[in-house]
C-alpha cells in the first residue's frame, strides 16, 4: 500500500485507489501518517480532529473512524491508548522525499546533487494537505515539512547555481521571486546567474526592484548578504563573472546550506575564522574539531567554513569522508571528486592515489581554497586531502582526536550549557512554552547535544504543545529514551551507530557494561571488575571512550555518561550476570574496607565480611586514610549497586551493601536514602523467605525511620516476632533494642524498661551478643531521663562508657546522653569534659551531622552557666554546617536549643513560639514522646512567668 501526503491526501492499494470519502477520516489518517509508526495518544487526535467543539462521544467517533480506515484495509494498531498507522519503509511520499534530499546532500559533484534534489522536489504534487484542515490546524501539522521541502528547493538552487546551470535558473527564478520577494537564496541567485552570463545591469535592477518591493509591502530591508552582494556586482568583482557557459576554470562553492539556528558556538567559530584567514603562515591552515555523537561538529564546521568563505576567492570544497551507511570512503575517491570539481576532466585525473594526491598538492600550490572534510575517521586520508598551499585552509571534523595531525589546530566541541540548550530548544520549538518543568526534562535528558535538541525541537514545531509532557515523560524512561530521540533522517542512536564503529572490542564491552553501575558519574575502578581485566587496562579503555565522546572526563579518576549513552548502552548489553556479579562483590569489598576503617563501633551489620582481594589494589591504596571522603563520593553508586542487586535477584550482595551502607548513612543523616535501600531490602527479602537477613534488615529499617516514627513502631514489633521465629539469641536481643526505644517513645516507659532488662538477661545467661551490652545501657539511661530520674540516668550512661569500645559512636552517644543529664545535675565541669570527649570521637568521621549536636549540647551547657554569647556563636555553627536546611531530626535539636537560649535571654514569647512549633510538629509526627518532653518544658520552664 502506497501513500502520497505531499499534496492532496492519496492512498494507492496496488493499481487500486482507496477513496476516503470522509474529510474527518482523511484528516484523522493524515496525523497519522505524519507521525508514521509512532502511537499517537486519542487526546491528540482528538484535539487536532475536534479544535473547538468536540462532540460529546469524541472517543466513541475516533474509534468509529479507526474502524473505517481498517476496513479500508490499513494497518492500524493500538486501541484505548493511542493509534499508530504501520508504514513499511518507502511506502509514504514523504519518506521517500527525505531519503532522497538525505542521499543528494552526501554527493559531492553539484550537478548530480541538484538533479536528485529536483527529482525529490517533484514528489510534490502541489500544498501539503490542501483540503483537510483549516488554517491553524494545518499549521501545526504541516508547517516543519513545509520548511524542509523549501530547504531542499533552496539547496537545489545553491547547487545549480554552483554548478554554472546558469540558463535554466534565468527561467525559473524571476517567477519565484516575484511570487515571494523574501526567499533571499532565490533573489541572490537570480542576482548571480545574471552577473555570470553577462547581464551585469539587470542583476541591479533586480536588487533595485526587489529593495523597492520589499520597503513598499513588508517594510523590510534587504538582507545584509544580499546588499554585499549588490556591491560585489557594482564593482564588477571578477569571481562573479561568467560568459553564460559553465567556464574552464570554474570556481566550486560546495559548501551545504549553513544552519539557520545555531547556538553556543560563536567564541569558538570566531576563532577557527581567524585562524583560517591568518596571511602570515607558511603552510595550509589545519583547523581540526572533534567531538562525541551529536554534538554539533558538523554544523561548527559549516558555520565556521561560510563565515571564512570571503577569505578564499578561489572556492570552497565539501567532501564527507564517511558514505551514508558509515562506511569509510577511500582517499583515492575523495580525491578524484575533489579533483573534478576543480575542473579536471576524467581523462585529466590520474588513477592512482599517489598520482592523485601530487596532482591535488601541485593544482592548490597558489591557490586560495578552502577545503572542509567532514566526519574523518583517521588522519591518514586527511593527509592525502590536504591542499599545499599557504593560501587555503581546511577544516577537519571528526569524532576521535586524532592527535597525527600535528599542525592542526585542534579544538574539542563539547556539549552545550544547560541554559544555551533551553535557548535552543525554544528557537527550534518556534513558539512560546508555558511548561517549563517539561522543557527542563527535555534538557536534562538532551544532555547539551545539538541533535538532540533539534530532533525534540522537530518534533515539537511539528505536533504542538500536547506532545510536550508526553515527550518529557518517555525521555526519563530509560527503556523509551532513544526512541524518543528520532525526527525524520535525525536519529541519536544511528549518529552513536556511527561512533561505536571506531571503537576496539574492549572499550564496547566497558560502555554496555557501564550500565549496570547505575549512575551517571562513577570512579575509574569499576572498568577492572566489569571487564575481568586490572586497573590500568580498565582506565585505558576509559581514555578510548573519552576521546570519543562517549564518556566524559569529570578529573582525573573520574568518569560521566549522560543518559542518552546509558540507554544506548542499555540495549546493547548482552549476558550481564557474571560483569554484574564482579562489580558488585568489587563495590562491597570496597566499601567494607571503607566502613571498617570508620571505627564508628556499628555492629549490626558485623555479619558482612570483606569479600577476598578483587584486584583493586591500586583503588585500595588510595582509599587508604580517605574512607570518610571516599565514602561521601561514592555513596549513590553503592546504593545503586545495592538496588541493582535486588532487581538481579543477587540478594546476598545486595543485603551486604544495604547493610553496611547503613552505617555510613547514620553518620550522615543520610535518611531517605537509608530508607529507600532498606525497604528495597525488606521486601525482596519476605518474598524470597530469607528469615535471618530480613530480620536484620528491619532491625537497621526501624531505626532508619527512627524510633519517634510510628511507621517504625509496627516494623518493630514485626522483626521482635521474626526474630523470635528464627530461634537466633542475637537477633532478638538486637529486635528488643529496638522494641525498647519504639516502646519509649509512646512514652511506655515500662515496656522500654521491660524489653531492655530482657535483652541483658539474655546476653548475661543465655550467650547474646554482648557487642550490644551498652548500647541497652544507654536505653535504661534514656528511660531514667524520660522519667526525670537523672542519679539513676547518670549511673546507666556510666556503666555505657565503661564498657563500650573507646572511640566508637556508641562512646560517642553515651558522651552526649550523659553530658545532658549532668547539666540538668548542675554539674557543669563534668557535662563539659564529657562534650569534649565527644568532639574529639567525631572529629575524625567528618560528619556534619555530629557535629552540630556537640555545638548544640555544648550551646546548652553555656546556656545554664550563663554565657549566653557562647551559647549563641555555639548554635550559629551548629546551623553554618549544612550546606541547606539540615533535616528533620537535627532541626528539632537544633530548636530545642534555639528555644532554650531565648528563654535564657528573656524573649519568652520568642521561646514559647518556638516549643508551641516543635509540639506541633511533632504531634503531626506522632512522635509522643518528644511532645511529653517538650509540653513539659512549656508548662515547667520556671524562667516564663506563666508558669511561676
Amino acid at each position: 500500500m502506497e501513500f502520497r501526503l505531499l499534496g492532496a491526501l492519496e492512498v494507492q492499494d496496488g493499481t487500486t485507489e482507496i477513496k476516503l470519502v470522509r474529510r474527518q477520516e482523511r484528516l484523522l489518517l493524515a496525523v497519522l501518517l505524519l507521525r508514521a509508526n509512532e502511537v499517537v495518544p486519542p487526546e491528540q487526535l482528538i484535539d487536532l480532529l475536534w479544535p473547538d467543539d468536540p462532540p460529546g462521544d469524541a472517543r466513541g467517533s475516533l474509534q468509529v473512524y479507526i474502524s473505517r480506515l481498517r476496513k479500508a484495509g490499513i494497518t492500524i494498531d493500538g486501541g484505548r491508548h493511542g493509534y499508530a498507522v504501520r508504514v513499511p519503509g518507502g511506502a509514504a511520499d514523504l519518506d521517500r522525499f527525505r531519503a532522497m534530499v538525505a542521499e543528494a546532500r552526501a554527493l559531492p559533484n553539484l550537478a548530480d546533487r541538484g538533479s536528485l534534489l529536483r527529482a525529490a522536489l517533484e514528489l510534490w504534487r502541489g500544498e501539503l494537505l490542501p483540503d483537510l484542515a483549516d488554517l491553524p490546524a494545518r499549521d501545526r501539522l504541516c508547517a516543519a515539512i513545509e520548511e524542509e521541502r523549501r530547504s531542499a528547493f533552496d539547496e537545489r538552487i545553491q547547487s545549480d547555481l554552483a554548478a554554472g546551470s546558469f540558463l535554466p535558473l534565468l527561467e525559473e527564478l524571476p517567477v519565484l521571486v516575484k511570487s515571494d520577494p523574501t526567499r533571499e537564496i532565490a533573489v541572490a541567485a537570480w542576482m548571480t546567474a545574471l552577473h555570470r552570463v553577462g547581464r551585469r545591469q539587470d542583476a541591479l535592477d533586480v536588487y533595485a526592484e526587489v529593495t523597492a518591493t520589499l520597503a513598499d509591502q513588508f517594510g523590510l530591508e534587504a538582507a545584509p548578504s544580499l546588499r554585499r552582494l549588490y556591491s560585489a556586482i557594482l564593482r564588477n568583482n571578477l569571481e562573479l563573472t561568467a560568459d553564460g557557459k559553465a567556464p574552464s576554470d570554474p570556481v566550486p562553492r560546495e559548501l551545504p546550506v549553513d544552519i539557520s539556528v545555531f547556538a553556543g558556538r560563536d567564541d569558538l567559530v570566531d576563532e577557527a575564522v581567524k585562524v583560517l584567514s591568518r596571511p602570515d603562515r607558511d603552510r595550509a591552515a589545519v583547523y581540526h574539531l572533534w567531538g562525541g555523537a551529536g554534538v554539533g561538529k558538523s554544523a561548527t564546521g559549516v558555520r565556521i567554513a561560510h563565515r571564512a568563505a570571503a577569505a578564499f576567492p578561489d572556492g570552497q570544497l565539501f567532501a564527507r569522508l564517511q558514505d551514508v551507511a558509515g562506511e569509510p570512503v577511500p582517499a583515492r575517491t575523495l580525491l578524484g571528486r575533489m579533483l573534478r570539481s576543480m575542473g579536471l576532466t576524467s581523462g585529466e585525473i590520474p588513477d592512482g592515489l599517489p598520482e592523485r594526491r601530487d596532482v591535488l598538492r601541485e593544482r592548490t600550490a597558489d591557490l586560495a581554497l578552502l577545503v572542509v572534510l567532514d566526519d574523518a575517521l583517521d588522519a591518514e586520508t586527511v593527509e592525502h586531502l590536504l591542499p599545499s598551499g599557504p593560501r587555503s585552509a581546511v577544516i577537519v571534523t571528526s569524532r576521535a582526536p586524532l592527535p597525527e595531525l600535528s599542525t592542526a589546530a585542534r579544538r574539542r566541541v563539547v556539549p552545550l550549557e544547560p541554559a544555551t540548550s533551553r535557548d535552543l530548544l525554544l528557537r527550534l520549538i518556534g513558539r512560546r512554552v508555558r511548561d517549563e518543568a517539561s522543557i527542563s526534562v527535555l534538557v536534562d535528558h538532551s544532555a547539551g547535544l545539538p541533535l538532540a535538541l533539534r530532533i525534540v525541537g522537530s518534533r515539537l514545531a511539528l505536533s504542538g504543545g500536547e506532545l510536550l509532557p508526553e515527550l518529557a515523560a518517555s525521555l526519563a524512561v530509560q527503556d523509551q529514551r532513544l526512541d524518543s530521540m528520532v525526527a525524520g533522517d535525525l536519529a541519536v542512536r544511528t549518529s552513536l551507530d556511527r561512533t561505536l564503529v571506531l571503537v576496539d572490542t574492549e572499550a564496547r564491552q566497558l560502555l554496555e557494561r557501564l550500565s549496570l553501575v547505575g549512575v551517571t558519574e562513577f570512579p575509574a575502578w569499576v572498568a577492572a571488575p566489569l571487564l575481568d581485566a586490572d586497573e590500568a587496562t580498565g582506565e585505558a579503555a576509559f581514555a578510548r571512550l573519552v576521546d570519543l565522546g562517549l564518556v566524559e572526563l569529570v578529573r582525573p579518576g573520574r568518569f560521566k555518561m549522560h543518559a542518552l549513552v546509558r540507554s544506548y548502552a542499555a540495549e546493547r548489553l548482552e549476558s550481564p550476570d557474571e560483569p554484574l556479579a564482579r562489580f558488585l562483590q568489587a563495590a562491597l569489598r570496597l566499601l567494607v574496607v571503607a566502613d571498617d576503617a570508620l571505627g564508628h563501633g556499628f555492629t549490626t551489620a558485623q555479619a558482612v565480611l570483606a569479600p577476598g582481594e578483587v584486584g583493586l589494589e591500586q583503588a585500595e591504596r588510595e582509599l587508604d586514610g580517605n574512607e570518610r571522603a571516599w565514602l561521601g563520593e561514592s555513596w549513590p553508586l553503592l546504593q545503586a549497586a545495592a538496588l541493582t542487586g535486588i532487581a538481579a535477584g543477587r540478594l546476598e550482595q545486595a543485603v551486604a551493601l544495604g547493610l553496611r551502607l547503613n552505617s555510613f548513612y547514620i553518620i550522615t543523616d543520610l535518611r531517605e536514602p537509608r530508607i529507600e535501600v532498606l525497604r528495597a531490602l525488606q521486601t525482596a527479602l519476605r518474598e524470597a523467605g530469607e528469615l535471618e537477613w530480613l530480620v536484620r534488615t528491619e532491625i537497621c529499617l526501624v531505626a532508619a525511620l527512627g524510633s519517634a516514627d510510628p511507621r517504625s513502631w509496627p516494623v518493630a514489633e514485626e522483626s521482635w516476632q521474626n526474630a523470635r521465629r528464627s530461634g537466633s539469641v542475637e537477633l532478638k536481643v538486637r529486635t528488643l533494642i529496638n522494641l525498647a526505644n519504639s516502646a519509649r517513645r509512646q512514652c511506655d516507659f515500662d515496656r522500654d524498661k521491660e524489653a531492655s532488662e530482657l535483652a541483658l538477661r539474655l546476653i548475661d545467661h543465655h550467650d547474646g551478643p554482648a557487642i550490644v551490652r551498652h548500647v541497652i545501657l544507654r536505653n535504661l539511661g534514656q528511660n531514667s531521663a524520660a522519667r526525670r530520674d537523672y542519679p539513676a540516668a547518670c549511673d546507666w550512661f556510666g556503666q555505657l562508657l565503661a564498657e563500650c569500645s573507646p572511640g566508637t559512636v556508641q562512646e560517642f552517644y553515651g558522651q552526649n546522653s550523659l553530658s545532658e543529664v549532668l547539666v540538668k545535675e548542675g554539674r557543669f565541669d563534668e557535662a563539659e569534659q564529657a562534650l569534649r570527649r565527644s568532639r574529639e570521637i567525631c572529629a575524625p568521621m567528618q560528619s556534619p551531622y555530629f557535629e552540630a549536636q556537640v555545638d548544640c549540647l555544648t550551646a546548652h551547657l553555656e546556656i545554664h552557666r550563663g554565657t549566653l554569647d557562647e551559647a549563641r556563636r555555639l548554635l550559629d555553627q551548629a546551623h553554618s554546617r549544612f550546606d541547606r536546611e539540615p533535616g528533620l531530626d537535627i532541626g528539632m535539636f537544633l530548636d530545642e536549643y534555639e528555644a532554650d537560649l531565648a528563654m535564657a535571654l528573656g524573649d519568652v514569647a520568642t521561646g514559647r513560639r518556638i516549643r508551641l512549633e516543635m509540639l506541633e510538629t511533632m504531634e503531626q509526627r506522632g512522635d509522643l514522646l518528644g511532645a511529653y518532653q517538650v509540653r513539659y518544658e512549656l508548662e515547667h520552664d520556671p524562667r516564663d512567668p506563666a508558669n511561676v
